[in-house]
């Protein structure tokens, strides 16, 4: 995520990761995709919500999505998944601010999220 990049093209970016991941898992098959509906995604079945929204003063706070991402803005990065069948669902929200150059600066990164490392903190 860069300065110029266009939220609708990381949506459709975000969904192609969403739609191969979903295939590996077995979750999705070919046939779902080649059948999807191009307004409801294949994808969207086990991951129906967006992948970011603006922060700022408030948490979802109002953001333009027509324009261009650009530096210093914040935004939320909230990858999930949601199994309805199994009643188990699951996401991590990273926010991250947009750097002129190189990667997004993620204000979450000293989180811990693995499952070893929440065991850890809570038996301290």
């Amino acid at each position: 995520l860069i300065p110029g990049t266009l939220w609708e093209e990381y949506h459709v970016e975000v969904g192609k990761v969403m739609t191969s991941e979903l295939l590996g898992l077995g979750l999705l098959d070919k046939a779902d995709v080649q059948n999807e509906n191009p307004d409801w995604p294949a994808y969207k079945k086990y991951f129906m919500h967006g992948t970011s929204h603006h922060m700022g003063l408030d948490t979802h706070d109002y953001g333009i999505l027509t324009e261009p991402m650009q530096a210093n803005m914040v935004f939320t990065v909230e990858p999930g998944i949601y199994i309805p069948d199994e009643g188990f669902g699951i996401r991590i929200e990273d926010d991250v601010v947009v750097q002129e150059k190189g990667e997004p600066f993620n204000l979450m990164k000293n989180i811990p999220i693995e499952a070893e490392e929440i065991e850890e903190l809570m038996n301290k």
